[in-house]
């Protein structure tokens, strides 16, 4: 008998990132979650134009993670009070950020008119760590 093991994975464009091994940096004692904007990382994300009966469409914006697998259903289940998890990643030696885990909760936390969300914020050395490319 084998048991196989789902990674839990975030996909944005060509990079990947692995969840399991964020959430396992953000276990770590110094690290102590933060409020984050739900209204601006609903417009980064573009959760702002989806509707309350989108289901799934096919559509992924230019900007943004691809959306085709969203789900009103799940989003509107999620524990708001588990912390997202923000990456960092260095751009011509500036700084930017990506949410890498919390989709569905930041849609919810946007319906329910909720101003912040509970973040973790992973340096760019662990962001480089759970990173599979």
């Amino acid at each position: 008998m084998t048991t196989s093991t789902h990674v839990q994975t975030f996909r944005y464009g060509g990079w990947v990132f692995n969840i399991d091994s964020a959430l396992t940096i953000v276990k770590q004692p110094h690290h102590t979650p933060l409020p984050t904007s739900v209204a601006a990382w609903a417009d980064a994300y573009h959760l702002n134009q989806l509707g309350p009966d989108y289901q799934g469409a096919s559509w992924c914006p230019v900007f943004g993670p691809d959306q085709s697998h969203f789900n009103v259903e799940h989003a509107m289940q999620t524990d708001l009070a588990r912390p997202v998890i923000i990456a960092t990643m260095e751009f011509d030696g500036a700084e930017a950020v990506l949410l890498i885990d919390g989709v569905h909760r930041i849609y919810r936390a946007m319906v329910e008119n909720r101003p912040t969300l509970p973040a973790y914020l992973l340096s760019v050395t662990e962001t480089k760590q759970i990173r599979e490319r």
